[in-house]
């Protein structure tokens, strides 16, 4: 009876240990600091679910506050968008503010609604980042705005 009762505890403790082990971790790290405003997870269900919905879903649950949708957004947290999000450097220079995100420290290269997870052990960050325009040119692309610290978001 005891061996019994204790497979039994065991199995429960397993199970309630990988389930709780295997959950997509995610953060949100805004314009100002490295440091993530959000952290958490998320059981994903269903891997055929792509970034975008799950991250609806997930700011959802943790009232995250954000505009757009699966395909992309347009502010999370309450960040500036359209020409408030530029920021002038000089004549032939600027930094056009938006929000990127990795999974598994890597830029997916698509949209996050054409870009799917590979297992519930996978990591998204969302993070405030820019790319910038000089002289006629892109020359970076999502670098975290926490780096240069812009006082348009940032001064406050």
């Amino acid at each position: 009876m005891i061996k019994s009762l204790l497979s039994i505890s065991l199995t429960f403790s397993l199970s309630v240990f990988s389930i709780s082990a295997s959950a997509v971790t995610f953060e949100v790290i805004g314009p100002c600091q490295e440091k993530a405003v959000f952290s958490g997870s998320i059981q994903v269900d269903d891997l055929k679910q792509n970034v975008g919905k799950v991250s609806v879903d997930l700011f959802n649950q943790n009232k995250i506050p954000f505009d757009g949708d699966e395909a992309g957004f347009r502010s999370i947290l309450g960040t500036p968008t359209g020409m408030d999000s530029i920021e002038v450097l000089s004549k032939t220079k600027m930094r056009a503010h938006g929000w990127c995100y990795t999974v598994n420290n890597v830029a997916p290269d698509v949209l996050p609604g054409d870009y799917f997870f590979g297992s519930n052990e996978d990591k998204l960050v969302w993070f405030y980042g820019y790319s910038t325009y000089d002289n006629g040119e892109w020359v970076d692309y999502c670098v975290p705005s926490w780096r240069v610290h812009a006082a348009q978001f940032c001064s406050k």
